[in-house]
């Protein structure tokens, strides 16, 4: 069979069609004669991700670690040319492979690789199909059949990725046999008889898939096989019910009808026109079953296979696929942090195990101290690494105003993310879990999940899948979340901090001793909105607004620009403690403010005590909650510090505090707050 225009084969073996030369062999028996397999493995793993990339540029060091499974040999890069030469030598046109500085690019025109065509085929089948137009189904489903050689991708290390790609085309196919079915039931005819055994072998291979069972008991009961499909009908709705807790759909319950009223006549997913008062009785008591048993099955797991069949139709009961790129712009004058840095790619990049969990990365520190900076850099940085897709969710909590997310609404937002459709996300909170994590497990995806409040939130979203990798940005360490590797950060020092200056406002002669280093706390939160005043006004010396800082007793004021704050950075964690139900929240909240109000550079649980009038206990578990919410550091066994410019935020909140007290009691009745 010749294809005219395909050019690549990846539904199945990667193959070139058409009169390739050089270093490749006949296709073995099964493949058509247009299909060249290529002999070497490397070369057609260089083929598979230079195609699943056409048109984009596919780095030399992604192709090394696909190539050599994450671990190339020192003589990697000229092997990689060396195969490079070879597949141009293949190619009809050797302009199809270009050379950039980075590293390749594969030129494919439309309709030149099997998947495209098998794709356009197979939205021309749903339109038929949903019009009815038996015939055109029959036509389009053979069409893209044709171009199925096994499994797409097969032979490929797993460092090629595409795992998403090969659900979702290995979906489309089962939905293709299923169309075809359906028209060929409708079409009648001599073919009815050829239909069972085929439709007896898929539905022995998709035990759960209720279509194929339905179309053999129709195929079944239309050659005059009777009491056959009545067994099909029974064996499906056990299976159903011992493993799901749900009966079968309308269109298997539609089918048993027409089979036990002895009609043939009637077209796929259509009732029999009169179906009569025991039947349609028969058919309202399912439907009633179904409804209970579904409700009762929601909260159950739910299966990679079953997750594959949510998440790989659209809203027309088509087929879609998803690889997201979420990640925001990487930070511009990103400085400093290289031994973090390096710790956090190695973490993240280990070689998997099957059995070990995905690898969790959590970043935390005090406000402004640049932990979304340093999770997006990172994850930039990988993002060619895990090929199926960077998912990125704000989890709310250090935004002002907004409530930190719910898990349950974390959820929602990821699964929406990878293609699930609004009504097949389940109420669920661990049905929804389980079905994230089917989604993600066979994946090479990354997640960063920033600004996290506590464990609890960040549990439920962590996939399971060796292949996938977790950055999550808190003020807590989240010593809670089993098995992740933590890196609290602490300011830049006094060179990254004045090189980060340099860089962000543009002013040359900024050294690691100029005041503003100093006076910013090194916090790089601080020093950007010190960078972005200066920026924004020339005849601003950088001497000049180092005498503003230092001028007052408070720098907050000066540390603000646009829609820059310290001061509105750290209020939201003040706040958050402020209003908790937990009663050390609450304590530490007002430990702040005490502290603040005796301007202390230091504390300790016997004073802290005396200050609120509780018992040491309650006063060292006030202090650990600050120190966990980076507001405060432990710098030996009992001493606690507050950070620089949180003393600040401490002071000029005891002093509002204090005005407002003042105020109650000059109210007439007021009797002033209570400790």
């Amino acid at each position: 069979m010749t294809r005219r225009g395909l050019r690549f084969g990846l539904l199945g073996t990667p193959v070139l069609y058409g009169g390739g030369r050089g270093d490749d062999r006949e296709a073995p028996d099964g493949c058509p004669d247009s299909a060249r397999i290529i002999g070497s493995p490397k070369l057609r793993t260089l083929l598979a991700a230079l195609v699943l990339d056409a048109g984009r540029v596919v780095s030399v060091e992604t192709l090394k670690d696909v190539m050599w499974g994450g671990v190339p040999p020192a003589s990697a890069r000229p092997s990689l040319h060396n195969h490079v030469a070879r597949l141009r030598r293949m190619l009809d046109d050797p302009e199809r492979l270009v050379t950039v500085p980075t590293g390749y690019v594969l030129r494919v025109g439309e309709g030149e690789v099997d998947i495209q065509v098998f794709d356009a085929h197979t939205t021309a089948a749903r339109a038929a199909h949903a019009g009815r137009d038996w015939a055109r189904v029959v036509r389009e489903c053979t069409s893209a059949l044709a171009l199925w050689r096994g499994a797409p991708l097969a032979g490929l290390p797993p460092e090629v990725g595409g795992y998403a790609l090969v659900r979702r085309l290995r979906e489309a196919r089962l939905l293709l046999l299923e169309w075809r079915y359906d028209a060929e039931l409708a079409l009648g005819g001599g073919r009815l008889a050829g239909l069972v055994p085929e439709l007896a072998a898929l539905a022995a291979e998709h035990p759960l898939r209720e279509a194929y069972h339905r179309q053999l008991m129709l195929a079944l009961h239309r050659t005059g096989r009777q009491a056959e499909a009545l067994v099909v009908h029974r064996d499906l709705r056990a299976r159903l019910t011992d493993e799901l807790g749900i009966e079968p759909g309308r269109g298997v319950r539609e089918a048993h009808v027409e089979v036990l009223r002895g009609s043939g006549e009637h077209a796929p997913h259509e009732a029999p026109a009169e179906a009569g008062a025991e039947a349609e009785a028969e058919a309202e008591a399912e439907a009633e079953a179904q409804a209970r048993g579904q409700a009762q099955a929601q909260a159950q797991a739910v299966t990679e296979a079953e997750a594959e069949a949510v998440a790989g139709r659209d809203e027309g009961g088509g087929v879609v696929v998803v690889r997201p790129a979420q990640l925001a712009p990487p930070p511009a004058h990103f400085t400093g942090r290289s031994e973090v840095r390096e710790e956090l790619l190695r973490v993240l990049t280990r070689r998997p195990r099957a059995a070990e969990p995905a690898a969790v990365a959590v970043i935390s520190g005090t406000a402004g101290v640049g932990k979304s900076a340093l999770a997006l850099h990172v994850a930039h940085t990988l993002a060619e690494r895990f090929s199926d897709g960077q998912l990125q969710v704000d989890l709310h909590g250090a935004t002002p105003g907004t409530p930190p997310l719910t898990p349950a609404q974390a959820l929602t937002a990821l699964l929406r993310d990878l293609g699930t459709a609004p009504r097949d996300i389940p109420e669920d909170p661990d049905a929804a879990t389980a079905l994230l994590r089917s989604l993600l497990a066979p994946t090479r995806t990354l997640l960063l999940l920033d600004a996290a409040t506590d464990a609890a939130q960040v549990r439920p979203l962590l996939p399971a899948g060796p292949g996938c990798a977790v950055i999550v940005t808190s003020r807590s360490p989240l010593t809670a979340l089993d098995g992740a590797v933590r890196f609290p950060l602490a300011p830049l020092s006094d060179e990254e901090s004045a090189a980060l200056l340099r860089a962000a406002s543009g002013r040359e002669g900024l050294g690691a001793g100029h005041p503003l280093v100093a006076l910013t706390g090194r916090l790089p939160l601080a020093l950007r909105i010190v960078a972005a005043r200066l920026a924004a006004r020339g005849a601003l010396t950088p001497d000049a607004l180092a005498g503003q800082l230092s001028s007052t007793g408070n720098r907050l004021p000066h540390l603000e620009h646009d829609d820059l704050s310290v001061r509105r950075s750290l209020a939201v964690a003040h706040d958050a403690l402020t209003a908790s139900a937990r009663e050390v929240d609450r304590d530490a909240a007002l430990a702040l403010l005490r502290i603040g109000a005796l301007d202390l550079p230091a504390c300790d649980a016997p004073l802290l005590a005396r200050l609120t009038g509780t018992d040491e206990g309650r006063a060292e578990a006030a202090l650990n909650r600050l120190v966990d919410v980076a507001f405060m550091a432990e710098t030996a066994y009992g001493r606690y510090v507050p950070h620089d410019l949180v003393r600040d935020f401490a002071r000029e909140r005891a002093a509002a505090g204090a005005g407002e007290e003042a105020a109650g009691r000059a109210l007439p009745g007021g009797s002033g707050p209570t400790v």
